[in-house]
């Protein structure tokens, strides 16, 4: 059981340091450490943790996190790799506020920002790429996708991302 609990802290440890800009940006470092390299969960299973983090209220990663520790050691295991994923950032964000407070804004770190903004962008496009794979199986699957990119992208900001979501499934009740 050691053993377990060590595997849970270490992956969700590396997780929670690599999440800078949360959200969806854990899906490409979970899958990473989840599927590729501790082989806890398989694509398909990690398909539907990210479905069933999205649909459950709270941040991705901790909700990921309750599930695949729930699932590997029980209530035990959720607390573990709930309280672990989230550390890192709260370390990192004590860290900062203190350098904010204590030192004086330079060139280098706004253009650190600016690079971890572009490196994100690639993590959310990877994110986007691997989730797709596991999902879109057919020209349909493919097209529902595309149709409601299209309707977020030519209708930003008016059209609320729930109502995409409920007209993909409507129409995926009605064409499968």
């Amino acid at each position: 059981m050691m053993q377990t609990f060590w595997t849970l802290i270490v992956s969700f440890t590396v997780i929670g340091l690599g999440a800078y800009g949360g959200g969806l940006m854990t899906v490409p470092l979970m899958q990473h450490e989840l599927v590729v390299s501790r082989d806890l969960l398989s694509m398909t299973q990690m398909s539907q943790l990210v479905a069933i983090a999205q649909m459950t209220p709270g941040p991705i990663a901790v909700n990921g996190a309750t599930f695949v520790g729930y699932n590997i050691a029980g209530l035990a295991g959720a607390l573990l790799a709930s309280i672990v994923v989230v550390l890192p950032g709260v370390l990192a964000l004590v860290l900062l506020l203190f350098c904010r407070e204590h030192l004086p804004v330079n060139t280098h770190s706004l253009r650190l920002r600016r690079g971890l903004r572009a490196g994100v962008l690639g993590l959310l496009l990877f994110a986007t790429w691997s989730y797709s794979r596991g999902v879109i199986h057919s020209w349909v699957e493919g097209a529902i996708a595309a149709a409601a990119f299209a309707v977020l992208l030519t209708c930003e900001g008016r059209v609320h991302p729930l109502a995409v979501i409920v007209g993909a499934g409507v129409l995926g009740m009605l064409v499968f």
